[in-house]
């Protein structure tokens, strides 16, 4: 739904622009207001998240986004565009809100179920996205106004989504049961925490993290960042230049630019559709590592080979490749359960700004350069990013326990690990059969 909301604003942008008579650059004043909302939604996510809790959140900012978009576009129409440009702001904002609180439960529910599900949730985004461009261009081609167009879609979000948070966890404190206890699953890609119901309760009279601990100056969390942003940034680049880049560079038309975007998006959203059975099997540094390579060889054919096969076989390959990056970024944030919002948001605001960001200093660059040579830049990012993978490798329950009694934040007894681990978790001990997210 949040992805359908988004596609929908980008579907009517010519509808907009048309109407409003505007030029490319105050278009682009319009998109650098949502995307500055958007950045100061995403550093301020932790602390929102954390005094609201993650289905809060997304009650209310799926309620301000409902509000936001409609009145926005409406008041543009009428040609009141500073109080356009503030609610487009304010869309950004909550909208960024809603995506960190969005991954995080995904993340909570992804422990509790043991084995990865980050991709399809992304998955679910990426098809409301590109469901959203079909939409929209029905409504072009039926003449519905975009403030009437706008307010329907956002109409439907708020009722699908607020009626299916019924079913997504009021809250996400819970502590994790030791690697090697009964119970929690060791799957390939390593044993995945699981919260059992004597450990939440537990982890509700444990002291809170220690406030001196700070995600950005955690050098693990600074590497998955930098990881998910190259992927990030290799999604965002084609979603803004690949059309453009094969119409000035190898002289396609303008429809089979569109088109062989098209094909970078479905392949996106397939690769996520599959990509938990893929992580289950190779786990994710393996996993994140092909991807790099995948993804610049996609990227280097697009540069360098003009036949529109192959051109078409490259946009295949960056889509496959950079498709995992973030999902798996965001679970790899999450692993500790006593600092995830925190580290989860930073990961976010690392990635999401690479997105929304990044793309203008590639249109600077190419603008100088030409945007196929540009490219090559992104290749070198990408196997970077492929490099500080190592940074995302699973880690057992042990693991962050004995990280925490360290000196980290929730330092000894901080998730009732250990504690569990001698009591009616110990091997051997009847323990009840139920886990609780």
């Amino acid at each position: 739904m949040l992805g359908f909301g988004f596609g929908s604003w980008l579907s009517r942008l010519p509808a907009v622009r048309d109407h409003l008579d505007a030029t490319t650059l105050q278009m682009s004043i319009y998109g650098f207001c949502l995307a500055v909302g958007s950045v100061a939604g995403l550093l301020l996510a932790g602390r929102v998240i954390s005094r609201l809790g993650p289905r809060r959140t997304l009650q209310l900012g799926i309620a301000a986004q409902a509000v936001c978009m409609p009145a926005a576009v409406l008041v543009l129409w009428t040609g009141q565009v500073p109080l356009g440009l503030a609610l487009l702001f304010g869309y950004g904002f909550a909208f960024s809100n809603c995506d960190v609180a969005m991954n995080i439960s995904g993340a909570s529910a992804e422990r509790a179920l043991g084995r990865p599900r980050l991709p399809l949730l992304h998955a679910g985004f990426s098809l409301g996205s590109v469901s959203a461009m079909g939409v929209g261009a029905a409504a072009e081609a039926l003449g519905i106004a975009v403030p009437f167009h706008l307010i329907g879609v956002f109409l439907l979000i708020l009722g699908v989504s607020l009626t299916v948070l019924r079913w997504v966890p009021a809250g996400d404190r819970a502590a994790i049961a030791p690697a090697g206890a009964a119970g929690v699953p060791a799957t390939k890609t390593g044993p995945i925490p699981v919260v059992r119901a004597e450990h939440a309760s537990a982890a509700r009279a444990a002291p809170k993290p220690a406030r001196a601990r700070n995600p950005w100056t955690d050098p693990r969390i600074l590497l998955v960042g930098f990881t998910a942003m190259s992927m990030a940034l290799a999604e965002g680049t084609a979603a803004d230049w690949l059309p453009l880049a094969l119409v000035d560079g190898r002289g396609v038309s303008n429809e089979l630019g569109a088109l062989i975007l098209g094909v970078f998006f479905v392949s996106m959203t397939v690769t996520r559709v599959v990509g938990s059975p893929i992580l289950h099997r190779f786990g994710r540094v393996p996993v994140l590592r092909g991807g790099a390579i995948l993804c610049a060889i996609g990227v280097v054919v697009v540069i360098l080979v003009p036949a529109t096969w192959a051109i078409v076989l490259g946009a295949i390959c960056w889509g496959v490749g950079c498709a995992l990056g973030f999902p798996v970024g965001i679970s790899a944030a999450a692993d500790d359960p006593a600092t995830a919002v925190r580290d989860v948001a930073a990961v976010s605001a690392i990635a999401y700004t690479a997105m929304l960001l990044g793309p203008m200093a590639f249109g600077f660059l190419g603008e100088h350069i030409g945007l196929l040579t540009a490219f090559w830049l992104l290749a070198a990012i990408v196997l970077l990013g492929g490099l500080a993978s190592v940074a995302a490798r699973e880690r057992s329950a042990v693991e962050l326990v004995d990280s925490d009694s360290a000196g980290g934040p929730g330092a000894p007894g901080a998730h009732g690990g250990q504690e569990a681990a001698g009591g009616r978790n110990a091997p051997g001990r009847p323990e009840e059969s139920e886990d609780v997210h």
